[in-house]
């Protein structure tokens, strides 16, 4: 019999396949890098944000550092 079929089990998530989830991708992708945009744009003035992701984006580094000398601050 060397052309029997050959029964192999398919990557699966509670019934989703990949096969049925690829339509939906590109979809996925441009909303989720939108909403990694907007979390970043409303949590850019949160301190614990900017340590912990906003500094490790080299460009963006640079834009929260604080050059205002001590005698302009006013608190």
């Amino acid at each position: 019999m060397p052309y029997a079929f050959k029964i192999k089990p398919q990557i699966h998530f509670a019934g989703l396949t990949p096969e049925l989830l690829r339509p939906f991708a590109s979809s996925a992708i441009f909303w989720g890098a939108g909403a990694g945009i907007a979390v970043s744009l409303f949590m850019s003035s949160v301190p614990l944000f900017q340590k912990d992701v906003l500094d490790k984006i080299p460009v963006v580094r640079e834009y929260f550092i604080d050059n205002t000398p001590e005698s302009d601050k006013p608190f």
